[in-house]
């Protein structure tokens, strides 16, 4: 039976990669604002502190989604999610091969087997999907009041350990450790509903948002640092993301366009932050950033990720037709 894709919980995906889009997009214009900068100009320097708040939560919305629905592991499952990444970097090195033969490198080569630091997310989210058994039967056989306690110890030595001190390095949240966390706050949270969280979730991501961006621009006003805010282990960004999604949650729709374009939302990723493919990405954002500003540089990189989103999802159709085909052969997965 073909479980039915709930488009709202779809768009949520799609926002989510549009903010890493954009976290990648400060990345490549080193946007955030020095002291001096703040002083100068204050609202440009909000904005852009801001957009770097908003965007942060982009990776937390993904695995939080996963958690809320709960990972069903099967060999299928497991089959699809590999085929997909290695179609895509293969399809690229393919292409690369034949059209730029000489911009292929080592470590375009490592990528293509996943071995690239870029691509973090792709093995942490399969450690995830390998543990999440182990999880779910936690989760399971545990009552309320257990799981609570756990996860508030998980979540107080996270934050003491890791990041208010980085005694423990969870590679600020780039880790498997966290993406464990997530998928069990997710779980939790659809289970036993958080009164404080799911009365008003909207006005709860506005003010955490807000809260964030006051502390992150007094941060880097005087003492040059973010203060830690612009982490993925960053409590506060997980509550923004959870809020978003408990948001999202609360407002059905159906739409098979949006459905359509959730599913290349992961080849989204894999295709754009390519170390072959990457370049010309930054080349993009350079040039825009360069040639504008203000309101119309904002607008000319939004309509460029947009254009990026719909044509990594026009190269992710060969994947999704192959896949297809694939399934319809005899023996190939017992379900």
């Amino acid at each position: 039976m073909i479980k039915e894709r709930l488009s709202n919980f779809e768009l949520l995906r799609i926002i989510a990669i549009v903010f890493i889009l954009v976290d990648h997009v400060l990345m490549v214009t080193n946007s955030l604002p020095s002291a001096s900068d703040i002083i100068s100009d204050a609202t440009g320097s909000i904005s852009k502190i801001f957009f770097s708040v908003l965007a942060i939560g982009g990776v937390d919305i993904f695995v939080l989604i996963s958690g809320w629905f709960g990972i069903h592991v099967s060999r299928k499952g497991l089959g699809k999610y590999i085929y997909e990444v290695c179609f895509l970097l293969w399809l690229l090195l393919a292409a690369f091969a034949v059209a730029a033969p000489s911009q292929i490198t080592v470590d375009s080569l490592r990528a293509s087997l996943g071995l690239y630091n870029g691509y973090w997310f792709i093995m942490a989210y399969l450690g995830l999907y390998i543990l999440s058994p182990i999880l779910n039967a936690f989760v399971d056989n545990v009552s309320q009041r257990q799981f609570g306690a756990v996860l508030l110890c998980l979540y107080l030595f996270q934050c003491y350990f890791s990041w208010v001190s980085n005694f423990v390095d969870y590679y600020s949240g780039y880790s498997i450790t966290l993406f464990c966390t997530l998928y069990l706050t997710s779980r939790y949270v659809r289970l036993y509903p958080i009164k404080i969280l799911s009365g008003y979730p909207v006005i709860a991501y506005a003010a955490i948002i807000f809260f964030m961006t006051v502390m992150t621009a007094l941060g880097l006003r005087f003492t040059g640092t973010a203060l830690r805010m612009l982490r993925y282990d960053n409590p506060l960004v997980i509550a923004s993301s959870l809020c978003l999604l408990l948001t999202f949650d609360r407002w059905k729709c159906k739409s098979r366009i949006i459905n359509r374009l959730a599913m290349s939302c992961f080849a989204v990723y894999i295709i754009h932050f390519n170390p072959l493919v990457f370049p010309y990405f930054t080349k993009g954002v350079m040039s825009l950033w360069m040639i504008t500003n203000g309101i119309a540089a904002v607008a000319a990189i939004f309509v460029y990720l947009c254009i990026i989103v719909l044509a990594c999802f026009v190269v992710d159709q060969l994947r999704i037709v192959t896949w297809n085909i694939l399934m319809k052969q005899p023996k190939i997965f017992n379900h």
